[in-house]
């Protein structure tokens, strides 16, 4: 019998360590990119989700003879529908807008209720957490449902105030009461925000504050301001047992009720660098946080007479 030894086939314990170590470092090189690749296709339908609330308001605009009002008040401080409510009969939620009663207020009413609680898909962005609808410390009027677009309110704050001139410090494009026409927006459509983004804000527990950035239903929060540049560190300006102020969309409490409300609102995403916008005339642009903050509040305004820089 020979006296040769047979080696048989395998992995050495350095091979194998150097093998994982290998594998751990191309999981490490490919992980950014299946990453950006996922935010490129969550920012794409959001993008489409913006265009399509373009398609909407216009055809609103067109059949009406205006953008709709950042929300209703048939009689002073007594808030009813807001432009997402007005507009769902132009983006197939017309069952949805039956429910709407306007002889009370959007927190109240049975059937309101149910609008406050029904999720609309196109007013998400699939960039942004996802919460749970928001109720209101000590009281039974939610839970409302978050959104992630803001209509153009005008520079801030928004008061109670039921005339559209003086709801806020400068106008912008959807007001208390208002009906704003292209033909007033004397800047230009492709130089005037229509709507931007904002971020909804996990509530903590407890019950004694929720955070209503994004709202869909309630005037407040349904609106946003351009006294900063979009992802902004300024704090928006809410009322204090809905304010949750967290690093990325900070607030500070200024008002307690809806008869003294003193709010700002930023324009806000977790979309890298900056916020997605709908344009007068239709289109989406993405906005950096670089933006000039002249710029950014020219864009804002409907006819101030601004010349608009590149954005």
């Amino acid at each position: 019998m020979s006296g040769k030894r047979i080696r048989l086939g395998g992995f050495t314990l350095v091979e194998l360590l150097v093998v994982i170590a290998i594998i751990g470092v191309l999981v490490a090189l490919l992980l950014p990119a299946v990453q950006s690749a996922r935010e490129s296709s969550r920012r794409t339908k959001c993008l489409n989700h913006l265009k399509q609330l373009g398609i909407a308001l216009h055809s609103y605009h067109d059949s009406l003879g205006g953008f709709p009002p950042g929300y209703l008040e048939n009689n002073p401080l007594t808030d009813r529908a807001n432009w997402i409510t007005l507009l769902l009969p132009f983006h197939e939620q017309a069952a949805l807008f039956q429910l709407y009663d306007p002889t009370t207020s959007t927190g109240g009413g049975a059937t309101n209720f149910k609008i406050n609680s029904t999720n609309i898909p196109i007013m998400q962005c699939p960039s942004d957490v996802d919460v749970p609808p928001a109720g209101y410390p000590g009281q039974t009027i939610g839970p409302f449902v978050l959104g992630n677009y803001l209509a153009n309110n005008g520079f801030g704050p928004m008061i109670s105030e039921f005339r559209p001139e003086l709801s806020v410090t400068k106008p912008g494009v959807f007001m208390v009461n208002s009906r704003t026409r292209i033909a007033e927006i004397a800047d230009g459509t492709s130089n005037t925000l229509l709507v931007a983004e904002c971020l909804n804000i996990p509530s903590p527990g407890g019950g004694t504050k929720y955070d209503w950035r994004g709202n869909l239903t309630y005037p407040e929060y349904c609106l946003f301001h351009w006294n900063n540049a979009p992802n902004s560190s300024n704090p928006d300006w809410l009322r204090d047992v809905l304010c949750v102020s967290v690093t990325r969309a900070p607030c500070i409490a200024t008002h307690t009720a809806f008869n003294n409300r003193k709010n700002i609102v930023s324009a806000r995403s977790l979309h890298p660098s900056g916020v997605q916008v709908l344009l007068a005339d239709g289109s989406g642009r993405f906005v950096t946080n670089v933006i000039n903050l002249a710029t950014w509040q020219a864009l804002g305004s409907p006819n101030n007479g601004d010349t608009i820089s590149d954005f």
